[in-house]
């Protein structure tokens, strides 16, 4: 009942996926990048490294173990892995713990979008809560972080808004990123994938793979400050992340202090060209359809 993860926080975790191919094998997609980040995050609230090998190991072994549950080729499901370090040793003052517990849960999961991407979502820009304070945990995929998107998240869905996007806390004036996603922008007449830079945002494994892809593609990849004005010179949003890959955005709505519309960025009505090839690429890597030229896929053995 003292462990500090209860009182104190000192509790972070990660999302992977292990995938079943053609021939019968399983795959892990990036586990490599999922130890370093859980490290990242572990250190900021000063819990200790894991080696990135035996990370990886603990994730080979427990869908090893649990094999029978990945879903079958074809099926469009998954095992997802959730990795858990949290310090479990009892402390009453403000310090960390003497004892931390490793853990990885898994689960199986269906397909996402079952028969293909769905119809982009409309999402709320957020104007009374943030998400990350400047110089705060924002980056660290620490259990807190999702805590404080609880009452927001549920407003926006009562408002009639699946998703929603914070801005940066110290001007209100820069996108930063949705609840559990990172933010994406496209530009398909100059072939621009623009998605922030900023010490607030977690660092998403899956837009680092998709910027890797659009480069691939010789589309020109910039992450930077992205104004609020800026959202009406993209042609495509996305919000991407490990549970879905990407999701498309339809529109971004910004209310004023009565609830009324102020402003609506309008994206496609349908799913962009650019969403969808980026979504069939990465999902046919994982699904082990296509060359793994960047060697993203760890097999379990």
């Amino acid at each position: 009942i003292g462990a500090t993860a209860l009182h104190y926080g000192q509790s972070c975790f990660e999302g992977l996926k292990a995938f079943a191919h053609d021939d019968g094998s399983v795959y892990m997609f990036r586990p490599d990048e999922n130890g370093k980040r859980i490290n990242n995050s572990g250190k900021r609230v000063m819990m200790p490294e894991i080696p990135v090998s035996t990370f990886i190991q603990a994730c080979n072994d427990v869908v090893k173990d649990n094999i029978a549950y990945v879903p079958p080729y074809g099926s469009g499901g998954a095992l997802y892995l959730r990795p858990l370090l949290f310090g479990s040793g009892p402390r009453i003052g403000l310090q960390p713990a003497e004892e931390y517990t490793f853990i990885v849960l898994v689960i199986p999961v269906g397909d996402y979008y079952k028969g293909g991407l769905a119809k982009p979502v409309d999402g709320l820009i957020v104007e009374d809560y943030d998400r990350a304070a400047p110089l705060g945990v924002g980056a660290a995929k620490v259990a807190g972080n999702y805590a404080a998107d609880l009452i927001p998240n549920m407003e926006a869905k009562a408002k009639g808004f699946p998703i929603c996007l914070y801005l940066d806390a110290a001007t209100h004036t820069m996108v930063e990123e949705f609840s559990t996603s990172n933010f994406i922008g496209i530009d398909n007449e100059n072939k621009r994938y623009v998605t922030p830079k900023s010490p607030s945002v977690l660092p998403s494994i899956t837009n680092k793979s998709l910027q890797t892809i659009a480069k691939d593609e010789g589309m020109s990849v910039e992450q930077r400050d992205i104004v609020v004005a800026e959202l009406e010179d993209f042609d495509e949003a996305i919000a991407c992340g490990t549970a879905v890959v990407v999701t498309p955005v339809g529109s971004l709505t910004r209310l004023d202090a009565n609830g009324d519309e102020a402003a609506k960025y309008q994206f496609t009505e349908d799913v962009g060209e650019t969403t969808r090839r980026l979504y069939d690429q990465v999902r046919s890597i994982q699904n082990g359809e296509v060359e793994d030229r960047h060697n993203w896929n760890f097999k379990v053995e």
